[in-house]
């Protein structure tokens, strides 16, 4: 059980830092896009890039558009299994509190929950997404 939750811990971790940066890597996607245009067109494969910080290998602005569109799906394809798995409320109210930032006391208020239920319900939804993957 311990391996278990060490793996739903790294996936719900990553899961979160990502929406963090969501907003900022869809608009410098899109940046990416209307300086190279031809980066649109070209054909990737989801998952396949892998970041190394540790040296420096001539990566550019092909590789970081690749790796910033990795993340954004990511993201979405969690959030679109989110609703699948669990509901349309679940997707809205993970999206407020991951992406848009939103206190778990104001969520939890908006959808008339107490912040506790709040937060069981963002552990059972992420188990229930994560668990399955």
């Amino acid at each position: 059980m311990t391996k278990d939750n060490s793996a739903f811990k790294k996936k719900a971790a990553a899961f979160k830092s990502s929406c963090r940066v969501y907003r900022k890597e869809k608009e410098r996607v899109a940046e990416l896009e209307k300086q190279f245009p031809q980066f649109k067109s070209m054909k990737f494969e989801e998952g396949k890039f892998k970041i190394d910080l540790g040296e420096d290998n001539g990566r550019g602005m092909l590789e970081l558009y690749q790796f910033l569109r990795d993340d954004i799906a990511f993201v979405e394809d969690t959030f679109r299994k989110i609703e699948e798995t669990c509901g349309a409320n679940a997707k809205v109210l993970l999206w407020s509190l991951f992406v848009e930032n939103h206190i778990q006391t104001n969520v939890a208020e908006d959808f008339g929950l107490t912040r506790r239920q709040l937060q069981y319900s963002v552990d059972k939804w992420l188990h229930e997404v994560f668990d399955n993957a």
